[in-house]
């Protein structure tokens, strides 16, 4: 599928912002906002084309969104185009048979950076106003965030470079750790999967296991694959896309659509999924027939 309809975000500070929307046949309640990424500066929505299509013949109104640059607003303004984004397609969530409460931020690198911290920073998290405008309305129900920089003060000399030092400003540690996602993990936390590659130089495993702890540590809902062998922004080749798709749409379907339905089917098939922890297995084992 590559059909897609044009609309735009307008804004009351800012130009309006061109989106693309690939609609399916059948929705299913769910919106995935895509967001490319290129390092804060560069790249397109575009570059979202073919993961809006793959997602679309799955059953999601996928919206591929575009943020300013670098170049043209400085950060945090992409962390508020990105919120007015969801604040619109929420308002308009019956048009593209949307559930308003399954709106879902899909991310790439930079986009991926964008999307935790739009969802890190949402209401209910505590950080509301921490980072750019009002939050109000930008909540969201799921994050995909491949290849994500999650801790920018992690290397002193990496924010002396682009694109970090374009992010920031020329600001220093403080600035990183201010625009850095993983400080903003909460137990409130949208469901996030984690996605990356094993080859990846510039987001690299411990990177990933990084953000995944602190997930962990929070509390929050939270699924990782790092691909073995892979590298940076692998899953936009033509032999990756499409499988990688297929395991995101699970995830979807599987956090935002059937949680209790597939719940519901482990329970009745394994007595070991009906017990909760391990004292509950050990009653239910001593009260089975033998």
């Amino acid at each position: 599928m590559s059909d897609y309809e044009t609309h735009q975000v307008p804004g009351n500070d800012r130009r309006s912002l061109d989106i693309e929307i690939f609609r399916p046949a059948k929705p299913n309640g769910v919106g995935v906002v895509l967001l490319h990424g290129g390092g804060f500066a560069q790249g397109h929505r575009s570059m979202m084309h073919g993961y809006g299509g793959a997602l679309a013949e799955q059953g999601f109104v996928a919206v591929a969104a575009e943020y300013r640059l670098l170049g043209e607003a400085p950060f945090p303004a992409m962390i508020d185009d990105i919120r007015d984004v969801v604040r619109w397609l929420k308002a308009n969530a019956r048009t593209f048979g949307i559930d308003p409460g399954k709106i879902a931020l899909q991310g790439y690198s930079a986009g991926a950076h964008i999307a935790l911290m739009v969802a890190g920073t949402q209401p209910g998290s505590g950080f509301e106003g921490k980072v750019g405008g009002d939050s109000t309305g930008s909540d969201v129900a799921a994050v995909v965030a491949f290849f994500p920089p999650a801790r920018l003060d992690a290397n002193p000399a990496m924010i002396e470079r682009p694109p970090f030092s374009l992010l920031l400003n020329g600001g220093g540690m403080e600035a990183a750790r201010a625009a850095s996602p993983i400080y903003y993990v909460n137990a409130n936390s949208p469901t996030t999967f984690i996605l990356g590659g094993m080859a990846d130089y510039m987001q690299p495993l411990p990177s990933g296991l990084d953000l995944l702890n602190a997930f962990v540590e929070a509390g929050a809902e939270v699924e990782f694959h790092y691909l073995h062998s892979q590298v940076h922004e692998f899953s936009s080749t033509s032999g990756m896309l499409g499988q990688i798709m297929v395991e995101v749409g699970f995830f979807y379907r599987r956090t935002l659509l059937d949680r209790e339905v597939l719940l519901d089917e482990a329970k009745a098939s394994n007595p070991f999924a009906r017990a909760s922890n391990m004292q509950e297995l050990a009653q239910m084992m001593a009260g089975a027939p033998r």
